[in-house]
């Protein structure tokens, strides 16, 4: 309950400052529409996640940031649990991925969800700081494809 004007008003002080499902993914889409124009060009910091949906079989394409890690990328999971989300569910199901950054395409394959103890070294500092001040400790991390 909220007091205002000497009136008491309900509010959902639960909820505030959280958003909610559905606008949640609008402002996803909105967003991605305009990273996807940018992703998987010359900066580093926004490449692009081609991937086959697990039970459609349709290729999307997910904005992302990556890094390399190792004998592949790291990726992180921006929001909720890894196992809750469409990219990284779906790139686990298929098992690969094609990885578009800095201009060139990689094809991935091996993914794992990892902690950010693990991946947070692949990261430059600010990012790393970020991250840890958001919350964010889930990472997946897709290795590239052995010849």
């Amino acid at each position: 309950m909220k007091e205002k004007a000497g009136k008491i008003m309900p509010g959902n002080t639960e909820r505030q400052g959280k958003i909610g499902a559905r606008p949640r993914r609008q402002l996803n889409r909105r967003a991605n529409a305009l990273f996807l124009k940018i992703a998987g060009g010359r900066l580093r910091a926004y490449s692009a996640l081609k991937h086959l949906g697990r039970s459609s079989g349709r290729e999307y394409v997910t904005p992302l940031s990556a890094y390399p890690l190792g004998d592949g990328f790291v990726m992180a999971v921006l929001y909720g649990e890894a196992k809750n989300v469409d990219w990284v569910r779906n790139v686990m199901a298929a098992g690969q991925c094609v990885l578009k950054t800095r201009g060139e395409e990689h094809v991935l394959e091996r993914p794992e969800i990892i902690p950010a103890s693990q991946a947070e070294a692949a990261y430059p500092p600010l990012l790393r700081f970020m991250y840890r001040s958001r919350g964010i400790h889930e990472f997946l991390w897709a290795h590239r494809r052995q010849s």
